[in-house]
């Protein structure tokens, strides 16, 4: 099977990639002429200079692909212009979407999100019948949003079969966004829950989400349609910051603040890091305090059901990965300085 990669470089294109290539199949990754390219290098795998802003470069990477993993996308907030959410999220989207089309690709499987529902309220055990909000409150939820539904509809009407995977808190070992932060936090004391860290979160080990995509583009009587991925088991955000700090060695939170005052001083961050002479990316976010704040916990049981997914790794033995991993790279202070 030939198979195309978006975002190859990042958390989850990566893991991709060596998934598929040790299920045999030949695999293309569409990387920018700045990405670190050497991972990719070293498993073999064919690189195409290209960007998903660039319509005629994706139609050149994805020509005599069979299946195409669309992972790339700007994620995190703060760490790009506004415009810069929709432009690749959304208008990237679509143009890997309308190149697929035009190439005769097969199958589509798209990394969308759990956010694409997010309207900064409560969600307890919620699944894909949830709606999109009629407003959203930032660019990346909406943004991978307009890319989700791109992706569905052509699914529904056209030739191309398409599958949307939205995972929750995506973690394990080549994590560079979630953890990364929690250490830098702890380091400086400022690792904190809110309300007690008592609320219930679904997380989505990386390992998983790859599972998940791979099963995707196996189910050929689906398409147009969006599936939660979790690893299935219930968790609060505070048993899942001690295990991390377990795992990655470092302080666990023992400070608790209001709901509340977290969002405020969400707010406040990302105030000062909009400041035009401020060009680092915030640390917290109002984004960041309701996904840790409110209770946001999801079900898989559609992706059970009709893709027959099963979680592949589970809480305690991808922390055990995730530990393993950071001794190899020596330890989180490898992954703070890189």
């Amino acid at each position: 099977m030939k198979a195309l990669v978006t975002g190859a470089t990042g958390f989850v294109g990566t893991n991709l990639v060596r998934r598929l290539i040790e299920q045999g199949n030949s695999a293309r990754c569409l990387v920018r002429r700045s990405s670190k390219t050497a991972p990719l290098k070293r498993m073999g795998v064919e690189l195409a200079e290209g960007n998903v802003k660039n319509y005629e470069s994706v139609l050149e990477a994805v020509r005599g692909m069979d299946h195409v993993y669309h992972c790339a996308a700007v994620v995190g907030m703060g760490i790009a212009p506004r415009s810069e959410y929709y432009a690749v999220n959304a208008e990237g989207t679509k143009n890997v979407v309308r190149a697929c089309e035009a190439a005769g690709v097969k199958r589509l499987v798209h990394i969308s999100t759990q956010s694409v529902t997010f309207d900064f309220t409560e969600k307890r055990n919620a699944d894909e019948n949830e709606p999109f909000p009629l407003r959203y409150k930032d660019p990346y939820s909406e943004s991978k949003a307009w890319g989700e539904k791109a992706v569905t509809e052509a699914g529904k009407t056209g030739n191309l079969q398409t599958v949307a995977i939205r995972p929750t808190l995506v973690w394990g070992p080549g994590d560079k966004l979630v953890l990364p932060v929690m250490a830098k936090l702890a380091s400086r004391n400022q690792l904190f829950l809110i309300n007690k860290g008592q609320v219930e979160m679904s997380t989505s080990h990386v390992e998983n989400v790859c599972e998940c995509m791979l099963l995707a583009a196996q189910r050929e009587n689906v398409s147009g349609e969006a599936f939660l991925v979790t690893d299935d088991e219930r968790i609060t955000a505070r048993e899942f910051a001690e295990k991390m700090a377990d795992a990655a060695g470092f302080e666990k939170p023992k400070k608790s603040i209001p709901y509340g005052l977290a969002f405020a001083y969400g707010t406040l961050v990302e105030k000062f890091h909009a400041l035009p002479w401020v060009n680092t990316p915030p640390v917290m976010s109002r984004y960041a305090v309701a996904l840790s704040g409110l209770d946001l916990s999801f079900n898989c049981e559609k992706a059970r059901r009709m893709l027959g997914y099963r979680p592949v790794v589970s809480i305690s033995e991808g922390m055990r990965r995730l530990a393993h991993w950071l001794e190899e790279i020596g330890g989180i202070e490898s992954l703070l300085r890189s």
